[in-house]
């Protein structure tokens, strides 16, 4: 049975030290207890930073800790009703445009309004050297501008980069559904076709009273428990895998006469995993479109397994009807089968067809790392 993501998470959270853990929730979590200091640490070293930097020339610690508190009104206005108010209104509803113009207006409005206006009041009592004042002088409302915006720049960015990595996790977790449903679907394409020939080839036998129909029942047995239970995870040995195709060919070959030549051979030096059914296909194929009981057939089937290096070859004349159609000449389950390969084996297989009037060649190499 396999852990839920947050099973998983408890676990190896529970590994950590608590320190650790201590830290992790105060710079990570937004439970309240954890929010408040965080935001008032931040504010702490923000404004002593700026205070020891522009000290260091003049070494007047107590005029610079003044105009950090003097800009530290305007600055909460603007992280904060950036943080509660235009993030959540505009840019977490991707209206990035808007949240950008929205973000200059309340920041230009809060400088000439809120920051301007305090250095006007504190000026004559606080700092009387200081030139003449002029509230709207441009220079001074740009430098206030930036003076300001300085604050919400660490804020923001934080806010960034954990809304992108929550988009990550999101289209990743939305890849995944969609990579599951996908091959759960073409799973399904490929079964229906498996069971038809299955059961027909079943069905001629005991219509024929045939004794090769008990052996016939077992090996269908096996195939069914296989498709049920034992194929129902990402990946199974090889060696359950090839198996399976040799008892669906021992099954194909109860029903063949004798001007049909069949020939499966493996050769295995590891027990490697393979995603179930992704080999199945091309066998079907070759029975469907290679066999015919009216002239001499010839299907050639080898499976050769060198370390994770899988290399199938299947090889099978061609029946002679001048009437098939697209659909028949490349078969539901070949063109299902290249999907689950482009989705499990990305780059790492190589696919090639031969095709002749009078034959039909596929090789397949498969990496299985």
């Amino acid at each position: 049975m396999s852990l839920s993501k947050e099973v998983i998470t408890l676990k190896i959270y529970s590994y950590i030290s608590l320190p650790t853990r201590i830290m992790i929730d105060f710079f990570y979590s937004n439970q309240l207890r954890y929010r408040i200091p965080r935001h008032i640490l931040y504010w702490l070293f923000f404004n002593l930073f700026f205070v020891f930097i522009w000290s260091r020339t003049t070494n007047n610690y107590e005029i610079h800790l003044m105009v950090q508190g003097l800009l530290f009104p305007a600055r909460i206005l603007v992280v904060y009703v950036s943080l509660y108010v235009l993030i959540p209104k505009f840019y977490l509803k991707r209206n990035l445009f808007v949240f950008g113009v929205s973000y200059t207006i309340w920041l230009l409005l809060v400088t000439i309004f809120v920051q301007r206006p305090i250095w006007g009041i504190s000026r004559p009592f606080l700092f009387p050297d200081w030139e003449h004042y002029n509230m709207f002088d441009i220079t001074e409302i740009m430098r206030n501008f930036f003076e300001i915006n300085r604050a919400a720049i660490i804020p923001l960015i934080f806010v960034f980069v954990r809304f992108y990595n929550n988009e990550q996790k999101r289209t990743l977790t939305l890849e995944r559904e969609q990579f599951k449903s996908e091959l759960t679907q073409l799973r399904n394409q490929i079964h229906p076709h498996f069971l038809f020939n299955t059961l027909n080839n079943l069905y001629s036998l005991i219509i024929k009273k045939s004794d090769d129909a008990e052996d016939a029942l077992i090996r269908l047995s096996g195939l069914m428990r296989y498709m049920l239970y034992e194929a129902n995870v990402p990946k199974v040995p090889l060696s359950k895998e090839i198996e399976y195709l040799r008892n669906y060919i021992d099954l194909e070959k109860l029903r063949l006469n004798n001007t049909n030549t069949i020939h499966f051979t493996t050769s295995m030096n590891k027990d490697s995993k393979i995603a179930p059914f992704i080999l199945m296909p091309f066998v079907e194929n070759a029975f469907k479109h290679g066999i015919s009981n009216d002239k001499v057939s010839t299907i050639e089937i080898s499976i050769i397994s060198d370390k994770d290096i899988l290399t199938m070859t299947v090889y099978n004349t061609k029946k002679i009807n001048s009437t098939k159609n697209k659909d028949e000449e490349t078969g539901v389950g070949l063109v299902n089968v290249q999907k689950r390969l482009e989705l499990l084996y990305k780059d790492k297989y190589e696919l090639t067809q031969n095709e002749t009037v009078s034959y039909y060649e596929i090789v397949l190499t498969l990496n299985l790392i």
